[in-house]
């Protein structure tokens, strides 16, 4: 008897460990903006991340989606999701596929265009 319950501990424990893993190395991408990543980018996309600054139970949250614009969660990735959603400029590609590179292939090594952390949004005319 203790011999089957330790092979049922053991087969659960395996079980748990294995779906713990599974969803992460399965997500290889995700959408810019779709923080609560449901896989569209919505105006619950800028609610989610702001309950999530006041620390507001998030119950569904991808950290590497919310953070548009890549210095840090902050109010501003909010801020970008819902200039996007008025249809201003999109500078920071929101609603874009990003795929995350296999660490294991060699990457490309062409220089990237750096912006000036300075330089105003463009706002269209109406």
């Amino acid at each position: 008897m203790k011999r089957i319950a330790m092979i049922g501990l053991v087969l659960i424990c395996l079980l748990v460990t294995v779906g713990m893993i599974l969803p992460v190395s399965a997500a290889s991408s995700y959408v810019r903006g779709d923080a609560d990543g449901d896989g569209t980018v919505t105006i619950l996309d800028a609610t989610v991340i702001q309950r999530r600054l006041v620390e507001l139970p998030t119950p569904s949250f991808d950290a590497r989606a919310a953070d548009v614009d890549g210095d840090g969660l902050n109010i501003t990735d909010a801020t970008w999701i819902q200039r996007y959603l008025a249809e201003f400029e999109n500078i920071h590609h929101i609603n874009e596929t990003v795929t995350i590179p296999n660490p294991t292939e060699p990457q490309p090594t062409t220089p990237q265009p750096t912006r000036d952390p300075y330089e105003l949004p463009v706002v269209p005319k109406k």
